[in-house]
């Protein structure tokens, strides 16, 4: 039988021996030449008749290529309706039992890969890094720490709720436990405290316990400073006569460092110290103009906001007019000292006019006339000989 399919690149008809061949080649309208309409019957019968329609060559890829589609094709046939690639469970050929024919057939794993993790170990280095400003000892607890619960955070803050790290920053921990600041901030604190104290030929080291009790007393270096400042200047002039009465007044036995020790130290409030020290620079002024005052004259000078410098001058002009005592004592008047030198201060009106009338008894035995110097704006500063 000879067929004839259609050419799909050219749509020329071409004959064929075997039908399997026109398919393989992918020719199309494949039919037996005898029904194919406009084919005379000479061209039928050379075909049929052993005249070759194509070469040899052709005719032998044709067979070949029909042959291998029909392997193909008897194969398709075969497993038809089956999973020719296998299921999930390994059945290569679809069926429940996993096998065909009742031969066993190779099951075939999923091959899964999986990905390794490399583990970072931290070291004392990698501790250092972060914390420069540790001590030895506080990098070690850190970093033991940190590998053993794989934080740096929960390992940080271990390590600041242990006690060898509040001996390492001392005062840096509130009552609560959360810190007042970084231990950054602590010792940059620490160092500008000393600075101070050097600004005034202290040595901070004697200092350090007062040092540490100022950061836990939330003493910034602000207040520091001012403390240190008024101290000094307080105690610039006469500090020797200055400390001796404050000593002797307020019960204290300190020195010049134990002293200003007080003074950055918030366990006293600085508003009774500087008014302790005030009062005890006034005492000390009358004490070396030769003058007898009480403590409550003192501090009325120094509620007066009478200064040192102006203290000693109201001393010096009572010492003066000290006769005036041996005056009034004749006359009946009692007047002291400590009257002399409040009246002189401008603080209390009565003794002004206390020294005034024994001024007028003393005029019919001197020649002296005491009087009252007061400044341009009204103040009285001292009486003057006349």
């Amino acid at each position: 039988m000879v067929t004839v399919g259609k050419n799909p690149n050219t749509g020329e008809i071409e004959f064929f021996a075997d039908p399997r061949a026109a398919q393989a080649r992918g020719y199309t309208d494949i039919q037996d030449a005898r029904d194919m309409a406009g084919l005379n019957k000479e061209e039928v019968v050379a075909a049929t008749t052993g005249i070759p329609t194509i070469s040899a060559a052709e005719q032998a890829l044709a067979d070949a290529e029909a042959k291998a589609l029909g392997i193909i094709q008897d194969f398709l046939k075969n497993f038809q309706g089956s999973n020719i690639y296998g299921d999930k469970d390994g059945d290569k050929d679809g069926d429940k039992d996993g096998d065909k024919d009742g031969e066993e057939e190779p099951v075939f794993e999923e091959k899964t890969f999986e990905e390794k993790t490399q583990v970072y170990t931290p070291t004392k280095a990698d501790a250092a890094a972060l914390y420069p400003y540790f001590p030895s000892n506080i990098l070690d607890d850190l970093i033991m720490k940190w590998v053993e619960t794989g934080s740096i955070d929960i390992a940080l803050a271990t390590v600041r709720g242990s006690d060898a790290f509040a001996r390492a920053f001392p005062g840096i921990r509130r009552e609560d436990g959360s810190l007042r600041m970084t231990e950054l901030q602590y010792l940059e604190l620490k160092d500008s405290m000393k600075d101070q104290l050097r600004n005034y030929n202290l040595n901070p080291d004697i200092f350090a316990d007062e040092i540490v009790e100022a950061i836990g007393g939330d003493v910034n270096i602000e207040e520091f400073s001012a403390r240190l400042q008024f101290g000094y200047e307080q105690l610039i002039n006469n500090k020797d006569q200055v400390l001796e009465v404050f000593n002797e007044q307020y019960g204290y036995g300190l020195d010049e460092t134990s002293l200003y020790a007080m003074f950055i130290s918030p366990d006293i409030a600085q508003a009774v110290l500087e008014n302790q020290i005030l009062t005890s620079q006034i005492l000390a002024e009358a004490e070396i103009a030769g003058t007898t005052i009480g403590l409550t004259t003192a501090e009325k000078f120094v509620e007066a906001d009478i200064s040192q410098r102006d203290a000693a001058s109201v001393f010096s002009r009572t010492e003066e007019l000290s006769g005036l005592m041996r005056v009034g004592s004749a006359r009946g008047i009692g007047i002291t000292e400590e009257d002399i030198a409040t009246g002189l201060a401008g603080l209390s009106p009565q003794e002004l006019s206390l020294i005034r009338r024994t001024q007028a008894q003393a005029v019919s035995e001197s020649s002296i006339q005491a009087g009252a110097a007061t400044t341009r704006e009204g103040a009285v500063v001292g009486l003057e000989a006349q």
